[in-house]
């Protein structure tokens, strides 16, 4: 079963927010696993920008828990792929590829901007490769200390002040093997 909350779902169903936080609080491992401060981006970002109509949750449930997780958030700047997970043994049946599909549809794009982890990266670059997604940047430490963040499809800040992005090594970006490469040196800064 799917669950879709967005803001016309929320003003139709405002139990549905009850129904998705309670999702979180009964699965916490899988839904905070590889977001740093889940639960307060949830709160002072996600659920806000739903009521706002700039973001938009789906999870797929089997059996009453969560399976399957999407957030993207779709502003007049920014049609982005913020989260996507899949709990590990529902892995390649064929929903992380439904849940980019939702997500394409959602954001009007087939080029969302999104981003993963260094540390992730292996398990999304083989479906990066099937959509034809591009590495646009990497950033080191944007959200955990010592790992890279790579962008795909654009750049997550433009802003100078900030972190700025170093290009991205596509050749080992896109094909990660062996895995101890990649964390060695997955974007490389331009020569002088």
């Amino acid at each position: 079963m799917t669950l879709t909350l967005d803001r016309a779902s929320l003003l139709a169903s405002p139990h549905q927010r009850e129904e998705l936080l309670r999702l979180v609080r009964d699965d916490v491992d899988f839904l905070r696993g590889a977001y740093p401060s889940f639960d307060f981006w949830l709160q002072t970002k996600v659920l806000p920008g739903i009521s706002a109509g700039e973001r938009t949750v789906v999870v797929e449930r089997r059996g009453g828990r969560a399976v399957g997780l999407l957030i993207v958030k779709h502003t007049v700047d920014e049609s982005k792929l913020c989260t996507l997970r899949v709990r590990p043994e529902f892995e390649f049946r064929g929903m992380g590829v439904r849940l980019f599909t939702r997500a394409f549809d959602i954001l009007n794009t087939t080029r969302p901007l999104l981003s993963v982890s260094e540390m992730a990266l292996p398990k999304f670059s083989r479906i990066f490769d099937h959509f034809g997604f591009a590495c646009a940047g990497a950033y080191q430490g944007l959200y955990l200390p010592q790992v890279q963040e790579f962008s795909y499809n654009g750049l997550l800040i433009e802003d100078e002040n900030s972190h700025r992005p170093l290009p991205c090594a596509l050749d080992v970006v896109s094909r990660p093997r062996p895995l101890l490469r990649l964390t060695e040196t997955a974007c490389a800064l331009p020569t002088v």
